[in-house]
């Protein structure tokens, strides 16, 4: 799941989680810097074990630089107002407390739980899921040109259609490109859509659509063009 941020060498993390990081201690590239609610962390060495570290914590944002610029993992615009100084060692930012000795056990590997929250950003819906006679019924008084910018996949009853010009018509809308989340909510934790498809298992010629706790992945075969006359062979 670490193939996305694989360049990630910039983070950004709540400040009450920098106590998580104890472990970056020995690795001397790692610095931090505070901003107020937020600490920002850098590296350039130990990728795997910082990204290990980082990933279960909630809020984080991972950055990347391309072309000298910083780029938020999985972005193409830049990203603006990071800070480039007064950058300091986790180890002089983090003292160890009293040390304790234990027995030796195996560290579980962390475990991030995808999940839906609540978002206030707006966005444009890119996929609607509907009734098959739902559809039927709007696909008889379209426009042809608006009936063909539309994709759809069937399944039993229930009708997902792509596009950039969705029909009004009743029924639950989506944003996202490949990983497909109700409007008003978003992927917790926020990390990139590519990120998130790699940590799924989710393949390029795939899309995922995310309704509360269920998950469900989609072929990019199962969608074909729609048309009036194959609306109307659902409810034939």
């Amino acid at each position: 799941m670490y193939g996305a941020l694989q360049n990630a060498s910039l983070a950004r993390i709540p400040a009450k989680a920098l106590g998580l990081l104890g472990r970056l201690r020995v690795y001397a590239s790692v610095q931090v810097r505070g901003d107020g609610a937020n600490i920002w962390v850098r590296w350039d060495e130990a990728g795997f074990e910082v990204l290990r570290a980082m990933l279960p914590v909630e809020g984080t944002q991972f950055y990347e630089r391309l072309d000298g610029k910083w780029h938020l993992c999985g972005h193409s615009l830049p990203a603006f107002d990071i800070p480039e100084d007064n950058y300091h060692s986790l180890a002089r930012a983090l003292v160890p407390g009293p040390q304790q000795t234990f027995a030796d056990v195996e560290e579980p590997t962390p475990r991030v739980v995808l999940a839906l929250k609540r978002s206030a950003i707006q966005r444009p819906a890119s996929a609607l899921l509907c009734s098959d006679k739902t559809l039927a019924a709007w696909a008889d008084m379209a426009l042809s040109r608006v009936i063909a910018g539309l994709r759809a996949a069937r399944s039993e009853s229930r009708v997902l259609l792509t596009g950039q010009l969705l029909p009004p018509i009743s029924g639950e809308r989506f944003w996202g490109e490949r990983l497909l989340c109700p409007l008003g909510w978003e992927p917790d934790p926020p990390l990139p859509e590519s990120a998130l498809m790699e940590a799924l298992g989710a393949k390029d010629t795939e899309l995922v659509l995310m309704r509360g706790a269920d998950v469900e992945v989609i072929p990019r075969q199962a969608f074909a063009p729609l048309t009036r006359a194959s609306a109307r062979l659902v409810v034939a």
